[in-house]
């Protein structure tokens, strides 16, 4: 039996048995709400709303106003009835209101309103009352960058060793499997390997994503073990350039924040002898360790490149490349087998260049 018609007419009876006081108006919009009709809800939560004992009306009111459901869209009128609840004493309404108020600052709802400072505020707020995703939100107001190391003085045969290379990066190299959805199943388009520079971004290789999909990686540890459910990580894609082949990903639903690397040597540093060390997932590998020499500096198309001995074959594609004192100078994008072995990576400067865009 549909019990829809009952809860409305139950909630009419206390809307008229009551006065419009703030329990019936609340009681009869949620009635109203199930019974599909989003105009009485709205007159209903409206009237609840002017009781301070109902934030929750006043909650649905502001989204109702945003959404434009049984009212007219007024995002201005939103804006009011969120600072209504911004500035409540219950941290679980206040920080709901905090957090819609940083997205439609942020512009998901219309370039009208976006103001990066407020959206920022709001986020901070939000993320001090302890939402996580709030301080998720406010890291992805501020656009990602790489630090540029000073040269140092080491000699092309000194460094750190591979195995402090890999100890301390590994980790922030993920393997990436892009799916297509074919009805209820999923099938992989590609796989390759991503470089978290933050810890709810990644950069990849263009060329894994060009097909679409949805790229996921796994959240393992260097030296295997079980994968929890908890170790899948959904990526989206936030923007590409083709003509760099390169591709920024943020987390979609963050399980955990990503372990990342964040520092890079330019590329006038590269010298050509000097030894380097790649990490990826060749043949989908996860977290493999190689290691070479810089064969060459190029510029391809106007696009930098480095030439090196260190493998780059499938799934290595979006992998890290580290020069001995244990930065980036690269990330691996192709390997060309045409009588020899020849591996080349993006050099750091274009992955700047990209972020800064």
């Amino acid at each position: 039996m549909d019990k829809t018609p009952l809860l409305f007419a139950l909630g009419a009876l206390l809307l008229a048995g009551c006065g419009l006081n703030g329990d019936a108006g609340y009681q009869a919009g949620y009635a109203a709400r199930l019974a599909g009709d989003d105009d009485k809800a709205f007159a209903y939560y409206l009237n609840a709303a002017r009781s301070d004992d109902y934030p929750e009306a006043r909650l649905e009111v502001a989204d109702m106003y945003l959404q434009g459901r049984g009212t007219r869209q007024d995002t201005g009128q939103a804006i009011s009835w969120f600072r209504q609840l911004a500035n409540a004493d219950d941290p679980q309404w206040s920080r709901q209101a905090h957090r819609q108020l940083g997205l439609i600052y942020r512009g998901d709802y219309g370039a009208e309103y976006r103001n990066r400072r407020k959206a920022a505020d709001h986020f901070r707020r939000c993320a001090d009352q302890g939402d996580a995703d709030c301080g998720r939100l406010l890291a992805l107001l501020t656009p990602p960058s790489l630090r540029v190391v000073a040269a140092g003085s080491q000699s092309v045969a000194s460094g750190l060793p591979a195995v402090d290379i890999y100890a301390r990066h590994a980790a922030s190299v993920y393997k990436i499997v892009v799916y297509e959805q074919l009805g209820a199943d999923f099938e992989p388009l590609s796989v390759g390997s991503a470089i978290a520079i933050d810890s709810y971004r990644a950069i990849t290789s263009y060329h894994l994503l060009q097909a679409g999909g949805v790229p996921v990686s796994i959240d393992s540890s260097p030296d295997g073990g079980t994968v929890q459910e908890s170790d899948v990580q959904v990526w989206q894609v936030a923007r590409v350039d083709p003509r760099r082949d390169l591709a920024l990903l943020t987390l979609a639903e963050p399980v955990r924040p990503l372990n990342f690397t964040d520092t890079m040597a330019s590329f006038d540093r590269v010298r050509v002898g000097e030894k380097v060390f790649a990490i990826g997932a060749p043949a989908g590998l996860d977290k493999t360790l190689t290691e070479g020499i810089v064969s060459a500096r190029r510029t391809e198309n106007g696009v930098r490149l480095i030439q090196t001995t260190a493998p780059v074959t499938y799934g290595s594609s979006g992998g890290a490349l580290f020069n001995t004192e244990g930065n980036l100078i690269g990330m691996t994008v192709k390997g060309v087998q045409a009588g020899g072995n020849f591996n080349f990576a993006l050099a750091m400067d274009e992955v700047q260049a990209f972020l800064a865009e």
